[in-house]
């Protein structure tokens, strides 16, 4: 079951709180004491996580959970610390040592054969609770009823993710996006300097279809990812006239790119609001908000 998007806080009562987790998300299907670990598109993931096979024998029974993965920097989940797990098939010890990972575990699905699909989200929470005792790599996240603007709150402290508010009546519909489950997440912007351009696709065959973005770090220009959501045609054509061909890239070093970037002179600024920023890493989930005219590009950095 996925959450749909809210700008804002839903009104009145019948809500529960709990943070967003920026892990990956996983079912976890425990039968015969062997535990199975699912994508949400279905890919088996079981042998890139095995610290986490020990949960099966602390269960004892059949049970299928809704959870995420989530790796850790200090008190705060880290997608760009995850990342160097979720493509291992078989992690290293070394690996296992340096980045651990934990299943959040925030929903119950199935338990001793018998279907829970038709529980509300309370009452499926309290056999949760019930069920479920916190482990060394795994835990049932708090939440809370009421006290949704106080919780944001505090993803914006610990710059978090966001929330997610359920219905308590709520039931569970397998595959479905429902409003009776809201994301509503914390987001962060900047500006970015454009350094090139990649083609769209249908309609935008041989215009811009999203843009190569990075920042200044001293001398070197760094690439900071791509950005190709919010572009209207008005913004696409507001901006290709502005950029300026070159024939190498500007940047210190390029990731690989799935198709032939054009290079641009680095001097038009845009404003580019997105939910993570790994340290070492890509904009997660970047969205365009316009060109900054107001800014040099030479100052651009990373904020």
């Amino acid at each position: 079951m996925k959450a749909a998007t809210a700008n804002s806080i839903p009104a009145g009562d019948g809500w529960a709180t709990e943070i967003k987790w920026d892990g990956m998300r996983v079912m976890a299907d425990i039968r015969n004491s062997s535990l199975e670990l699912w994508s949400s598109n279905g890919r088996r993931v079981t042998s890139s996580f095995p610290e986490l096979a020990k949960l099966a024998d602390a269960i004892g029974t059949d049970v299928t959970f809704d959870g995420e993965v989530v790796a850790f920097d200090e008190d705060r989940p880290s997608f760009g610390r995850l990342q160097r797990r979720i493509h291992v098939e078989k992690p290293a010890t070394a690996l296992l040592n340096d980045v651990p990972v934990a299943l959040i575990v925030f929903d119950l699905l199935r338990l001793d054969g018998r279907s829970l699909l038709e529980l509300d989200y309370l009452n499926r929470r309290r056999v949760l609770e019930d069920l479920l005792e916190p482990g060394s790599c795994w835990s049932v996240p708090a939440y809370s009823i009421g006290g949704a603007d106080s919780m944001l709150q505090v993803a914006r402290d610990k710059e978090l993710e966001g929330i997610v508010m359920k219905r308590t009546d709520s039931l569970y519909r397998p595959g479905s996006r429902s409003k009776s489950w809201l994301k509503i997440k914390v987001r962060r912007r900047q500006e970015f300097v454009v350094g090139g351009w990649l083609e769209g696709q249908g309609g935008l065959a041989g215009r811009l279809g999203s843009l190569v973005v990075g920042v200044w770090n001293g001398s070197q220009f760094i690439v900071a990812g791509r950005v190709g959501s919010g572009l209207t045609d008005d913004e696409r054509r507001r901006l290709e006239p502005m950029l300026t061909d070159r024939t190498n890239p500007p940047f210190a070093e390029v990731p690989p790119m799935d198709k032939p970037a054009h290079w641009v002179e680095p001097t038009v600024v845009v404003e580019v609001e997105f939910a993570e920023w790994p340290t070492e890493g890509m904009l997660r989930h970047p969205t365009y908000r316009g060109v900054r005219t107001d800014r040099e590009a030479d100052s651009v950095v990373r904020e």
